[in-house]
């Protein structure tokens, strides 16, 4: 049976589920802020000679591709891959975000681009220039092109944001003090800071952009979170 474009994508997105939710875990469980930081600034900086030795050696890259082919998409044969945006997009998290913000970016990250490719593959049959375009006057098309990505993919992105952001809100991690008190987030809260980030994850994964969308969703996310948590004068903590 031949794989379908669907197949090509699902080892890959599974993978990356998996990966970005065990480091989420691995941050508020096991290491803290220093040792996480420690781990993915090393981990960032190793991509870096391997992203270069890849193009400036066409052998080791053949031998990436073949040997993590599956767990990379087509066009990272000749360019950075995603891994080094995603070294990057957690480095961001970790080092500039307050813990509870830091975990809702690791997990939108984890959980929304690679549910709402999926989606949008196997389901998505309206593109985001085709129904921007329907409300253009005199049927004029939007010039902007926001590489095949589908309501239906970015409809499934949202949920899987929105679900990231109610786990990052509702964990003992959320807690902060007040008053000199350790305080729960209310429930108004849990929903804003979901709503929120699900809304700007979804802007950032679909708006074209020369960034890669795992370095993209989290700084955008992370920046408005933050700016609401400040607004609102939340003293959370790091």
């Amino acid at each position: 049976m031949l794989k379908t474009r669907f197949d090509d994508h699902l080892n890959r997105k599974l993978f990356h589920i998996f990966s970005g939710s065990c480091f989420a875990y691995l941050f508020v469980a096991v290491f803290g802020r220093m040792d996480s930081i420690l781990l993915v600034s090393f981990l960032f900086a190793l991509s870096i000679p391997f992203e270069f030795g890849r193009f400036v050696w066409p052998k080791i890259n053949d031998i990436v591709m073949k040997t993590f082919g599956p767990l990379m998409r087509q066009n990272e044969a000749s360019e950075p891959s995603g891994q080094f945006f995603y070294f990057l997009g957690l480095l961001f998290s970790v080092a500039f975000l307050p813990r509870v913000l830091a975990i809702q970016a690791i997990l939108i990250l984890a959980w929304m681009d690679p549910i709402a490719g999926l989606v949008g593959v196997r389901y998505g049959k309206r593109g985001w220039s085709e129904v921007l375009s329907s409300f253009m006057i005199g049927g004029r098309k939007v010039p902007i092109d926001f590489g095949g990505k589908t309501l239906e993919g970015s409809f499934a992105g949202f949920c899987a944001a929105f679900a990231a952001g109610t786990v990052a809100w509702t964990g003992p991690w959320a807690q902060y003090i007040s008053q000199g008190a350790k305080v729960w987030p209310s429930s108004e809260m849990v929903f804003v800071f979901s709503l929120v980030g699900a809304m700007v994850a979804v802007i950032a994964e679909a708006w074209p952009s020369q960034w890669d969308d795992n370095a993209k969703i989290p700084v955008w996310c992370g920046v408005v979170l933050l700016v609401v948590s400040t607004i609102w004068g939340l003293p959370l903590g790091y």
